[in-house]
């Protein structure tokens, strides 16, 4: 191995290693319960959404750049853009982030088959306790009654549906620069440790403990009508203000009844994702405070409304993420034994 080589797998695996020892434990975990419960696993469910979603962002972000370089008007474009694109330091961004990139498709696709399969393990029960605990909290209402008199208008549900799907591209957009991020090593190991132990953790071996349907399900899984009026205003809403959620919940719905996972699929409320990402990245965003601080709570806020008004979740599954995820972030931080670094106003890097 070439002394160029050698220092490039040194660079990658310096700043890689705690991501991929949890993420090598998380593959022996599901190859188990796998081999276990006889759950069906793909490993390329998504292969094709990735590849489309980071060819995407390299195109905007390389015509960004072109752009730029070509609006100062230098004698020689591609000498210029060519040194601009070092002066980023591309090639270290790349040595850093690309075997990340490529194992977060495989992560993806071994989660959502594990998700997927939590009905292969334990049945779904705990929606009543949820549902009791959550009117315990909120003096004997249920979370989104007290919201609907605040949230319970066409325009605003649309707002909260349209902040709620924004979170699955504002989720891959952070998770991307902070993949290729390089400007504080110890930052993004622990941010990258904590994404995989956050999915890991809550999103299957939660999912699994406390495996519950949410509102939206609790009518089809259990004959339960206790959120029929809050379907029933969803429906009626849809009929004036688009509420992509309802074709969503009709998606899981249609297929929980397939065998096999697929892209997006599979059912499981407590804890919630949703919210235990925006809570990461509210976090993270602390650390540059100002503006990125503040929009990373407003967010967190934002997806935890949507969260109950959508009939996704009882509020009581954004309130655990909210609590474990800090937790779940220290964690990482023990992991992730890189040298501390001082943190730059860079988010990319």
């Amino acid at each position: 191995m070439k002394a160029a080589e050698f220092r490039s797998f040194w660079l990658s695996w310096r700043a890689n290693r705690a991501f991929f020892f949890v993420f090598f434990f998380y593959i022996l975990a599901v190859a188990s319960a796998s081999a276990f419960w006889r759950i069906a696993v793909d490993l390329q469910i998504y292969s094709d959404a990735f590849l489309l979603f980071g060819l995407g962002v390299t195109v905007i972000l390389f015509a960004g750049i072109s752009l730029r370089v070509m609006l100062e008007r230098p004698p020689h474009l591609f000498p210029a853009l060519w040194d601009r694109l070092l002066a980023n330091r591309l090639p270290e961004r790349l040595i850093v982030g690309l075997p990340v990139a490529l194992a977060l498709p495989l992560f993806f696709s071994l989660f959502t088959s594990m998700k997927g399969g939590i009905s292969r393990i334990v049945p779904f029960y705990a929606d009543s306790a949820l549902i009791t605990i959550d009117r315990a909290i909120h003096g004997g209402w249920d979370a989104w009654q007290i919201l609907h008199p605040l949230l319970g208008t066409g325009p605003l549900t649309f707002a909260l549906n349209f902040l709620y799907n924004l979170w699955f591209i504002v989720m891959l957009v952070i998770l991307f620069c902070v993949t290729f991020s390089v400007g504080n090593g110890r930052l993004r190991s622990q941010y990258l440790v904590a994404f995989v132990l956050i999915w890991a953790l809550l999103g299957n071996v939660g999912a699994t403990v406390f495996a519950s349907v949410g509102p939206a399900f609790v009518m089809p899984f259990y004959g339960d009508d206790t959120f029929s009026p809050l379907m029933n205003y969803l429906r009626a809403t849809n009929a004036n203000y688009p509420v992509w959620a309802l074709n969503a919940q009709g998606m899981l719905l249609a297929n929980a009844a397939l065998d096999g996972p697929r892209l997006g699929s599979g059912i499981s409320a407590f804890p919630s994702l949703h919210v235990a990402v925006a809570t990461l990245n509210a976090i993270y965003f602390g650390r540059f405070g100002g503006l990125l601080r503040g929009a990373g709570i407003m967010f967190l806020i934002a997806i935890q409304l949507g969260a109950v008004h959508l009939a996704w979740h009882y509020a009581v599954d954004g309130y655990a993420s909210i609590l474990a995820t800090p937790v779940i972030w220290i964690c990482a931080g023990w992991l992730s034994d890189l040298p501390r670094q001082p943190v730059t106003a860079d988010v990319a890097g």
